[in-house]
C-alpha cells in the first residue's frame, strides 16, 4: 500500500515552528529588516518631539544648530558616505571570505551571514542611510507658505548615530580578521556540534541495551513479509528536524493500534541525511490508512543544507572538510589540520558521557506494542565520518605529525569512551593506521613509532577487558621487516603477558 499526495507539508508542529524560527532568526536579512523597522519608528519619534519641542531647544548646545540649508548638507552627506562605506567594506569582505572559503571550508559564508555582529552591524548602517532620507524629506526652508522648519532633534540623532557607523566600522574590520583565522572556524563548528552534544540524554538515563532491530525479531517476519504502508517524500532536501513520536502518533493514532496488537514504523532517514522527493518517508507494519498523512510530513522538516539543530555530526563533517583542505597538496596546511583534530577530540570526550539517540525503541500506543526503528547516526558511524578521511588525506600527503595526532586523540577517545563497542570503533581506526604504516610510511623509523603508538592503545583495552590480543599478534607479525621491528614485538609481548596473569 503507497501513498503520495503532491504538495507541501505544514509547519504546525512545534519542533517544526522552531525549526522556522531558528532560520529566520540566524538568516541574513532578519536583523537589518528589525533595524530598518526601528529606523521608521525613530524617524516618527523625534519628528514628533521637533514639532513639540523646537522652541525650547534653540539654546541648547548639544543639539544642532544650524539652519536649513545646513541640516540639508550634514544628511547629504551621511547618506551618501554611510552607503558608499557598507557598499565597499561588505564588498571586500565576500571577496574575503571566498578565498577563506577556497582554503578552508564553503561554509565560512555561512558562518559569516549567520554571524549577529555582522547582521547588526550591516543593520545599523543601513537604518542610518534610510532614517537620514527620511530627515532630510521633511526639512522645509522659508518661503510664503510658511515659514522654516529644521528638525534639531532629528538631525542630532542621524549625527549620532553616523558616529555610531564609524565605531561599528572598526569593529567590523577588526571581527572579520578573527572570523576568517583558521581557529575562529574550527571553534566555531565545534561549539554548534557541542549545543546539540548537550542536549543528548546522559549515559546513566538510557536503556541499559537497546532492543533489537525489527528485522532481527523471529515474532515479526511474518509482519515484515507483508506490504507496508509507504508514505513517500513530497519534497528533495536535507532532514533538518524529525519528530518521531508524532510520525507514529500520525501513522498509528489510537484508532489504528489494535488492543495487545504489534506495530512496526520505520522511518529511514533521520536528521542529516538526504532524501530525494519521491523516496520512503515512513514505512508502516501493517498497512493501514494513516490518521493523518498531513501530521506525517509535518513532523519532518527539510531545508537545503544540514542543520545543527539535531544533527552534531554535521559539525564532524566540517571538521573533516576543514582537515582535509589543510593535507591537500594544494594548501599544505598541517597546522589546520591537526586544529580541526584538536576540536573533533573535544567532541568525542563529551561524547563519553552521552547516549547517541536510539536507532529502535517500543512504545505503547493505544494499548499496542510499536517498534519504532530511525537511522539516526550510531558511534561508528561519526567515528567513521570523523576520522576515516583525516587518516586517508594523511598517509597520501606523508603527514607523520598528523597519524601521530590522530593515535593521540583516539586513545583520549578511548579512555573517555567507556562503551566497549565505542572503544572497539576507536580502535578499530588505530589498527588501520597500524596496519598501513610498514608500506605507507617512507620512513621505517615513523613506521615503527606509529605501530608502537597503537600497540599503547591496544594496552589499555587489553587491561579494560576488551579482546584485542588478537589485533596486537597481528601487529606484530607486521614488525617482522622494520628494521626496529623487536621493540614492537617486545612490547606486544608484555601486553599479552600482562593480560593473562
Amino acid at each position: 500500500m503507497t501513498i503520495t499526495r503532491r504538495g507541501d507539508g505544514g509547519g504546525s508542529s512545534g519542533g517544526k515552528l522552531g525549526s522556522f524560527w531558528e532560520k529566520l532568526n540566524s538568516s541574513f536579512w532578519f536583523v537589518p529588516a528589525v533595524f530598518v523597522l526601528g529606523a521608521v519608528v525613530l524617524f516618527f519619534a523625534t519628528q514628533y518631539l521637533d514639532q513639540l519641542l523646537r522652541a525650547d531647544l534653540a539654546s541648547l548646545p548639544v543639539v544642532f544648530s544650524g539652519g536649513p540649508s545646513a541640516a540639508r548638507s550634514v544628511l547629504a552627506a551621511i547618506a551618501g558616505s554611510v552607503i558608499t562605506t557598507v557598499t565597499t567594506a561588505f564588498s571586500l569582505t565576500i571577496v574575503i571570505l571566498q578565498l577563506a572559503s577556497t582554503s578552508y571550508t564553503p561554509r565560512v559564508l555561512r558562518s559569516f551571514t549567520s554571524d549577529r555582529s555582522v547582521q547588526v552591524v550591516l543593520g545599523t548602517f543601513i537604518a542610518t542611510f534610510l532614517y537620514s532620507l527620511l530627515v532630510l524629506r521633511i526639512i522645509r526652508e522659508a518661503s510664503a507658505e510658511g515659514r522654516s522648519f529644521t528638525p534639531v532633534i532629528s538631525v542630532t540623532v542621524a549625527v549620532v548615530l553616523t558616529v555610531a557607523c564609524v565605531a561599528l566600522l572598526v569593529y567590523f574590520i577588526a571581527h572579520v580578521v578573527n572570523l576568517i583565522q583558521s581557529s575562529t572556524i574550527v571553534q566555531t563548528a565545534r561549539r554548534d556540534a557541542m549545543e546539540v552534544i548537550e542536549n543528548l540524554d546522559d549515559l546513566g538515563d538510557a536503556p541499559a541495551e537497546d532492543p533489537k532491530a525489527p528485522e532481527e525479531r523471529p515474532e515479526l517476519r511474518g509482519l515484515l513479509s507483508e506490504e507496508p504502508l509507504v508514505v513517500r517524500a513530497r519534497q528533495s532536501g536535507y532532514v533538518q528536524y524529525l519528530n518521531a513520536g508524532e510520525v507514529v502518533e500520525a501513522i498509528v493514532g489510537r484508532s489504528n493500534a489494535p488492543e495487545g496488537g504489534t506495530l512496526v514504523v520505520e522511518i529511514p532517514f533521520g536528521p542529516g541525511h538526504f532524501v530525494a522527493a519521491g523516496l520512503p518517508l515512513v514505512r508502516a507494519w501493517p498497512a493501514k490508512e494513516p490518521r493523518s498523512l498531513e501530521d506525517v510530513h509535518d513532523a519532518f522538516y527539510f531545508g537545503k543544507e544540514r542543520s545543527f539543530r539535531q544533527d552534531f555530526a554535521f559539525g564532524l563533517r566540517q571538521l573533516s572538510d576543514i582537515a582535509l583542505k589543510g593535507l591537500s597538496p594544494g594548501v599544505n596546511d598541517p597546522t589546520t589540520a591537526m586544529q580541526a583534530m584538536d576540536q573533533v577530540e573535544v567532541m568525542f570526550v563529551a561524547l563519553g558521557e552521552k547516549a547517541m539517540p536510539p536507532r529502535v525503541r517500543e512504545l505503547e500506543v493505544g494499548g499496542a506494542k510499536v517498534v519504532l526503528k530511525v537511522a539516526y547516526y550510531g558511534f561508528d558511524d561519526v567515528v567513521g565520518l570523523a576520522f576515516d578521511q583525516i587518516r586517508r588525506a594523511a598517509f597520501t600527503s606523508g603527514q607523520v605529525a598528523v597519524l601521530e595526532r590522530y593515535l593521540e586523540i583516539l586513545g583520549r577517545a578511548i579512555d573517555a569512551n567507556r562503551i566497549p563497542e565505542r572503544r572497539l570503533a576507536l580502535w578499530a581506526g588505530a589498527l588501520t593506521v597500524a596496519r598501513l604504516a610498514p608500506n605507507e610510511v617512507s620512513d621505517p623509523r615513523d613506521a615503527t613509532e606509529l605501530l608502537l603508538g597503537a600497540v599503547k592503545l591496544g594496552e589499555r583495552l587489553v587491561g579494560a577487558g576488551v579482546g584485542v590480543e588478537a589485533d596486537l599478534e597481528e601487529l606484530s607479525g607486521l614488525s617482522e621487516d622494520l628494521p626496529e621491528g623487536g621493540r614492537i614485538r617486545g612490547a606486544v609481548e608484555e601486553v599479552l603477558r600482562g593480560a593473562t596473569r
